[in-house]
């Protein structure tokens, strides 16, 4: 018998890779740096009276600062970050627990994306102008929009769990302090604060509150790399403890979204597509088995870890009729993945067998997270939440005491 099999590559009628790589151009004409000047106190504004309290060291209030911040529960951060000084810059509003677990929005430009994160795997949730800003190009992209879409950090601009987190911020934050240096008082929002520039870069700061137990409010830094990080995004971020109802709330978006939403996620950390030509065989009894070797086609791009991949195969023939099957492996990045699934006609044996003329398509996909994995990330939410809920109230009658 004769068979093909074709594969489909691209959206139909959509010539994603021009219009992508169109749309990347504008985007970066007009990307830009953070403005910090209106972001300081007073900037854009009207000078306020410049307090009277006297600078102090800036050591033990910076260090009482950082305490506070790396023994807390959760963060709320709400301002503007950018991937590099000449990276377009990103509005975000995120809820960050001690667990890295991320709850939140990223608006870039027009588009407002969801975000979420937990046990360390990302995920994005936008329409599809934002994903046409994006220099992404895989089989199924087509998808993404209205779907739960699993990105690494640097394809997001940052990695929220891997800077924002209390613990790690704290860290991070640390390794800027200054050598001696002075704690200026100074009026933010019309409360009395501290001023200190940190180490790095002329415009690395952070306001800490003037009362103790002093806590971080807002930081400035040019390049806020995780604890040991060589690099890391432009940031300008006001900081408030969220009450535990907004704790708890951050944790229902995750766990919802993990249990209902993500078995349709896809994947976008690795770019997918098919290694030659797919393979069609069938035996006399009607049985056809598709065959394709998925590659990894993004290059040296530097990613890591493994994608699950999906064939969904379609065999047809006028006579028999269509049917279908499927199958999904995992593919490491720079490697390959076989994929293979079989029909059956299941034609009973004539002494005047007759031949069928068969064609095959098969469609390639990725999925962000799969069975069981999908089950443990609910699991692994749902314990963060009860430790992060215990020592939020921990931290609460504490505060109290």
């Amino acid at each position: 018998m004769m068979a093909s099999v074709h594969s489909h590559r691209r959206r139909p009628g959509k010539p994603l890779r021009f219009a992508v790589v169109a749309v990347a151009f504008a985007a970066g004409t007009a990307g830009c740096s953070i403005d910090l000047s209106d972001f300081r106190p007073g900037g854009g504004e009207e000078e306020e009276a410049s307090p009277s309290p006297t600078p102090v060291d800036a050591g033990p209030v910076l260090d009482s600062a950082l305490e506070q911040l790396g023994s807390g529960a959760a963060t709320v951060s709400q301002g503007q970050v950018a991937a590099s000084e000449d990276s377009p810059v990103n509005q975000v509003s995120l809820t960050v627990t001690d667990a890295g677990a991320v709850s939140g929005t990223l608006q870039q430009g027009e588009n407002e994306a969801e975000v979420m994160e937990a046990d360390g795997k990302l995920f994005v949730n936008a329409p599809e102008e934002y994903w046409l800003d994006q220099e992404i190009v895989n089989p199924d992209t087509d998808k993404y929009a209205g779907n739960w879409v699993r990105v690494t950090g640097d394809q997001l601009g940052f990695d929220p769990a891997s800077v924002l987190t209390p613990e790690q911020l704290s860290a991070a934050l640390g390794e800027l302090a200054p050598d001696g240096g002075e704690a200026v008082p100074e009026k933010l929002d019309g409360d009395n604060v501290y001023r200190i520039d940190l180490k790095g870069g002329d415009e690395n700061r952070v306001w800490v509150s003037e009362e103790e137990p002093h806590r971080l409010l807002r930081l400035e830094v040019e390049e806020l790399a995780p604890e040991g990080g060589d690099s890391g995004p432009r940031t300008r971020l006001d900081f408030s403890e969220p009450e535990e109802e907004k704790v708890r709330e951050a944790y229902d978006t995750l766990t919802s979204a993990a249990e209902d939403s993500l078995d349709s996620s896809r994947d976008a950390r690795i770019e997918v597509n098919w290694d030659g030509e797919l393979d069609l065989d069938c035996e006399v009894g009607g049985k056809c088995t598709v065959n394709g070797t998925v590659t990894d086609a993004s290059g040296d791009s530097g990613a890591d870890g493994s994608v699950a991949v999906r064939m969904d195969a379609t065999v047809n023939n006028d006579e028999l009729g269509e049917k279908t099957c499927k199958d999904t492996a995992s593919l490491d990045a720079g490697g390959n993945a076989d994929v293979s699934c079989t029909i059956d006609y299941d034609l009973s044996p004539s002494a005047n067998p007759q031949e069928y003329s068969v064609s095959g398509d098969a469609l390639l996909s990725t999925r962000g997270i799969t069975g069981d994995a999908q089950d443990k990330l609910v699991n692994t939410i749902e314990d963060s939440r009860d430790a992060t809920l215990e020592k939020s109230d921990s931290s609460g009658d504490s505060d109290k005491g």
